[in-house]
């Protein structure tokens, strides 16, 4: 049985400050939960773990070993989905440890075929990487609730929303399957329904697949033209409209986030047109995904520009750290910037043997992490990032989790991220 009262016990901000033994011991118990739960109901995951010799109860000293590749959630062998929705389904249903019952259809739409999984209890989010080919999640009602308060913990456990008052300003679109733009409305609309703007209405699927691995069809090379000869107009406008509802709240608390190229672009538009959209002083500003196909533009400079723009201080600018797989954020802390991973994760790094490294210490390894929140698929991944993290903590806050304090990718392990995505749908990077 899937225990979500212990998982709702252990997703909670008050563990960031709690003494870490104890935590340490529930979110082992959630773990071993979790995984008894996948081992059940999870076939490739049992036949995975048998290969392993692993048993259904495990302990601490075989967490390591539980970690699924995270290419697991792109190995279906269909270039459209859409068109071959039994064998799309069998995909699915073979990663996923909680079934949906219904036949689906066959369409030409990618979008149709989600928003039928969505309309039948499974949201599929998504993304991508460099090779263009979608990396899908299967999340049933409770793991996406778990997404919301995962993030909704970890932002309050860094700076107090006033909920139902704040006004949210998004780089990223209303609608999508998108994971990140999921992820981010549905956190914004826990926090402050009806207090949201968004940078685009829409994101369809079908466009972003498209614009990430190349057209197949001459349907697609006819859209993928359209589409060329209209973003750069798609990124003007989503900039123009930042700056402008930033503008409408001059004076006023906004959190405004958005992919780091977003936030750069919106703050030189309002720069170099001469326009004052200085905010409150108590504003917030957060970026996520990196800079994925653009330019990087270094902190200072971040800082600087954002002070100029929206005259807010380089306090209050934060970066978040996530993956698609996951159900939780890693939040910068406003004392010392320093991105502190969630009591309810459990890290786990590898050396270049792929040996378990202790944690202990400052450290750099493979990342990968177990979370024991994801009912609907094993959240035990290996990730393809690279990371440092610091097993001391911060000394610049109160929290008592670790902090990663570098990211970046393994040596020949394609980019990807939503931030990506984004990047290249929207602006064509």
């Amino acid at each position: 049985m899937f225990d979500q009262s212990l998982i709702e016990g252990l997703v909670s901000q008050n563990n960031y400050y709690r003494d870490q033994k104890e935590v340490r011991e529930l979110r082992n118990k959630a773990i071993r939960m979790s995984h008894k739960h996948h081992f059940e109901n999870n076939a490739f995951y049992r036949k995975f773990c048998k290969a392993k010799g692993i048993t259904e109860e495990v302990s601490p000293k075989d967490f390591h070993d539980l970690l699924v590749p995270d290419g697991v959630f792109k190995s279906y062998e269909l270039e459209n989905p859409e068109k071959e929705p039994l064998k799309f389904k069998k995909w699915v249903d073979g990663i996923a440890s909680i079934k949906t019952d219904f036949i689906p259809k066959k369409t030409n739409s990618l979008e149709e075929m989600l928003e039928e999984y969505d309309r039948n209890g499974m949201f599929l989010g998504y993304s991508s990487g460099t090779s263009g080919k979608l990396t899908f999640l299967p999340r049933d009602g409770f793991t996406r609730s778990m997404i919301v308060r995962s993030y909704v913990e970890a932002v309050d456990a860094t700076v107090k929303i006033n909920k139902g008052k704040d006004h949210f300003v998004l780089g990223i679109p209303g609608k999508t399957f998108l994971q990140v733009g999921f992820n981010g409305r549905t956190t914004a609309e826990d926090l402050s329904p009806g207090n949201i703007f968004f940078a685009m209405k829409e994101l369809k699927s079908d466009i972003v697949r498209i614009r990430m691995r190349g057209p197949r069809s001459p349907k697609e090379y006819a859209m993928n033209e359209l589409i060329k000869r209209m973003m750069p107009g798609m990124e003007n406008n989503a900039v123009s409209g930042l700056a402008g509802e930033l503008l409408k709240r001059k004076n006023e608390r906004v959190i405004f986030m958005a992919p780091p190229f977003l936030i750069v672009n919106t703050a030189r538009y309002v720069l170099d047109n001469g326009l004052d959209a200085k905010l409150s002083q108590d504003s917030i500003l957060a970026s996520t995904g990196g800079f994925k196909g653009r330019k990087v533009t270094s902190r200072d400079d971040m800082n600087r520009l954002i002070k100029e723009a929206f005259g807010v201080d380089e306090n209050r600018y934060i970066d978040l750290y996530g993956m698609t797989e996951s159900n939780s954020i890693m939040v910068e802390c406003m004392e010392g910037n320093n991105k502190h991973i969630p009591p309810w994760m459990e890290v786990v790094l590898f050396d270049d043997h792929m040996e378990p490294i202790e944690p202990k210490g400052k450290v750099t390894g493979y990342y990968g992490f177990l979370e024991a929140s994801s009912r609907s698929f094993p959240g035990f991944i290996m990730t393809g990032d690279k990371i440092t993290v610091d097993y001391d903590g911060c000394s610049a806050c109160d929290k008592k989790t670790p902090v990663v304090s570098g990211i970046g990718r393994a040596p020949l392990t394609e980019g990807r991220g939503c931030a990506g995505v984004l990047s290249k749908t929207v602006g064509g990077a």
